[in-house]
């Protein structure tokens, strides 16, 4: 079955995990949606990088998000 929506390809940096796949038709908002994700969701405290990746992937097991 093919969608509706004819989805175009992404630049190499924009070919991420659907939630950034299914804006493919509109490759300037994939972009803004991906720096805002990076400029709330990394950086904004004093823990390392690899600390925030833990609680995320933490807070995301127990809500069961696949993302």
């Amino acid at each position: 079955m093919t969608s509706w929506i004819k989805e175009t390809a992404l630049p190499k940096e924009l070919d991420q995990v659907n939630v950034i796949r299914c804006k493919s038709i509109h490759p300037d908002a994939a972009r803004a949606v991906m720096e805002l994700n990076k400029a709330v969701t990394f950086g904004g405290s004093s823990l390392e990088r690899y600390q925030e990746e833990a609680i995320a992937t933490i807070v995301s097991a127990t809500n069961r998000c696949r993302y």
